[in-house]
């Protein structure tokens, strides 16, 4: 490992394994952003987040619109792969990245894999495990999130 990567690897391990838990939301998100995601207006981080992810160079690519909810004990998954293992040439990799769009809910302790997007307005039950996108206005739940049923968006206002 290069001296560079080696800095690149500690700046972003300390904006992850600090960042992410200091008290404060706003310092969270601050931290998120340095690390080069792209995390909007409004949003909530609990301090217990876990993001799956490579620390060196490409850490995937992480997106959460505004007014996003995102509950204790979530992991999100934006790097995973085989590695080295004989199975690498069996399996295709999925992308590596998150797209959480505005006015989501994600539940408490649920799991994101990569090369998920969720959709406006979508709410992921508790514990649910992600695993395709999510369409917007709509709530998915279990293991994997199956669609329960479709929000009527005439019940609030933006």
């Amino acid at each position: 490992m290069t001296l560079k990567e080696s800095i690149i690897r500690c700046k972003n391990a300390f904006h992850y394994k600090v960042g992410l838990r200091l008290p404060y939301n706003k310092w969270r998100i601050r931290a998120l952003r340095r690390m080069g995601y792209e995390i909007g207006n409004d949003v909530y981080l609990p301090s217990d987040l876990k993001i799956a992810l490579n620390f060196v160079y490409y850490r995937g690519k992480l997106t959460i619109g505004d007014r996003v909810s995102i509950a204790a004990g979530v992991i999100i998954l934006l790097s995973s792969h085989s590695n080295s293992s004989a199975v690498s040439k069996q399996v295709t990799p999925r992308g590596d990245f998150v797209s959480i769009e505005e006015d989501a809910w994600i539940g408490a302790g649920s799991i994101i894999m990569n090369g998920v997007t969720i959709g406006k307005g979508a709410v992921v039950g508790c514990g649910s495990v992600v695993t395709h996108d999510v369409a917007p206005h709509t709530v998915v739940v279990g293991n994997p999130a199956r669609v329960i049923r479709a929000i009527n968006t005439d019940e609030y206002t933006d």
